[in-house]
C-alpha cells in the first residue's frame, strides 16, 4: 500500500516546515516535506513569486475569523479535502486552540532572550507548576505565525529547557548559526533555511498537498499527497509535522551584510504539540548530569542516550486524536 517510509512527514514547506525537517535528519531520521509550491515557484538561488497576501495581523482577529484566515491562506488546519477523518482530526486541534486571546506579533521574525539553566537548576530545583491555559495561549501564538509547527507526536531528539526574561521555561533546539544584520527579514531567514535544507538533501515534493491522514485503530500511520504524478502514500514512523507554507517571495542566499550571530532554534512548551522557529543570542546547553558516587559506580553521563539505538529511539505512539486541554 505505501510508496515510501519515513520517519516524519512534514506537511508545509515554510520556516517551521523546513526547520523541523532539518531536525529530523540531524537527529538521524528520515525526512519527506510536501511543498504546495509548484517547481517555478520554488525557492532557487534566482529567487520566487510574489505570493498571496500575509497573515501579519491576525493578532486583532477573533477565534472565529482566525480559524478562517489561518486555514484558507496556510492550509494546515482546515481540510478542503473529502475525507472525514482527517476533517475531524484538525477541527479537535483548532477547537482546542483557536479560542484562547493571540498575539500573532507584527511579522518580524521572533528573538527571545533566555539563557541555560544552571546545574544546580536542572537537578535540585522543584518541578515547575504547570498551566494548560498556558499551552492553549501558546498553541494559538504558533497557529497564527508564519514561524509556527504543529506535531502529532511529541518530539524524540534531545531539547534543551531554557529560561526566559519572563522567567517561563521554553524546550530549544538550536538548527545552526546565522549572521543576522539589520534589515534582515524572514525573506533572508528563509533563504538561510533553504539553504541548510539543501545541504542536507531534504527530499522536497513539490506541487503537493494533503489528501487525506492515514488512520489504523485510531493512531496516524501515514498520509495520502495529491502529487502532479497522482496519489502518494507516505507511510511515518513518527507522525507528522504540519507548518503553514510561506508564500512570501524569498532570496534564497545567506545575508552578506555583517551582523551579529543567532541561533535559529525551534521553540516549544513543555507537553505542548506546538512551536515556532525563533532567533536566539545564547545557544542552548544542557547542564553537564550529577555522578552518583554513592554506591562507588560512577553513572556514565548519557546512559540513558546509549541504551537508545540509532533509529529504534523514534517513539512509535501516534496520537489517537488531540487530547482536551489538562489531559
Amino acid at each position: 500500500m505505501w510508496d515510501i517510509e519515513v520517519d516524519v512527514a512534514v506537511i508545509g514547506a515554510g520556516l517551521g516546515g523546513l526547520a523541523n525537517a532539518i531536525a529530523v535528519v540531524d537527529a538521524g531520521g528520515e525526512v519527506l516535506v510536501a511543498a504546495s509550491l509548484s517547481d517555478d515557484e520554488a525557492v532557487s538561488q534566482t529567487g520566487a513569486p510574489v505570493a498571496p497576501p500575509d497573515l501579519r495581523r491576525l493578532g486583532d482577529s477573533p477565534s472565529g475569523a482566525l480559524r478562517e484566515l489561518v486555514g484558507a491562506k496556510r492550509g494546515w488546519l482546515v481540510h478542503d479535502g473529502s475525507d472525514a477523518e482527517t476533517a475531524e482530526y484538525l477541527a479537535d486541534v483548532a477547537d482546542c486552540v483557536l479560542d484562547a486571546p493571540v498575539d500573532a506579533g507584527d511579522g518580524r521574525v521572533p528573538r527571545r532572550n533566555a539563557r541555560n539553566l544552571s546545574r544546580e537548576e536542572a537537578f535540585n530545583s522543584p518541578v515547575e507548576t504547570f498551566f494548560g491555559s498556558k499551552l492553549a495561549g501558546w498553541a494559538a501564538q504558533c497557529i497564527a505565525s508564519p514561524f509556527g509547527l504543529m506535531y502529532t507526536n511529541m518530539r524524540d531528539w534531545r531539547t534543551t529547557t531554557m529560561v526566559s526574561e519572563s522567567g517561563e521555561s521554553v524546550e530549544a533546539l538550536s538548527i545552526g548559526t546565522i549572521e543576522w544584520a539589520d534589515g534582515c527579514d524572514r525573506r533572508a531567514l528563509h533563504g538561510w533555511m533553504a539553504a541548510q535544507a539543501r545541504d542536507r538533501d531534504v527530499e522536497v515534493e513539490y506541487g503537493s498537498t494533503l489528501d487525506r491522514i492515514v488512520f489504523e485503530e485510531g493512531d496516524i500511520t501515514g498520509v495520502i499527497l495529491r502529487t502532479p504524478d497522482g496519489p502518494l502514500a507516505v507511510r511515518t514512523r513518527a507522525g507528522l509535522t504540519f507548518a503553514p507554507a510561506d508564500r512570501d517571495p524569498v532570496v534564497a542566499e545567506h545575508p552578506v551584510a555583517p551582523g551579529d550571530l543567532f541561533q535559529v532554534c525551534l521553540v516549544g512548551r513543555t507537553a505542548s504539540r506546538f512551536g515556532r522557529v525563533e532567533l536566539m543570542a545564547t545557544e542552548p546547553e544542557a547542564p553537564s548530569r550529577p555522578v552518583c558516587t554513592g554506591s562507588r559506580r560512577q553513572v556514565r553521563e548519557g546512559l540513558h542516550d546509549a541504551r537508545q539505538q540509532h533509529l529504534d529511539g523514534w517513539r512509535c505512539g501516534k496520537v489517537n486524536r488531540y487530547p482536551a486541554l489538562g489531559q
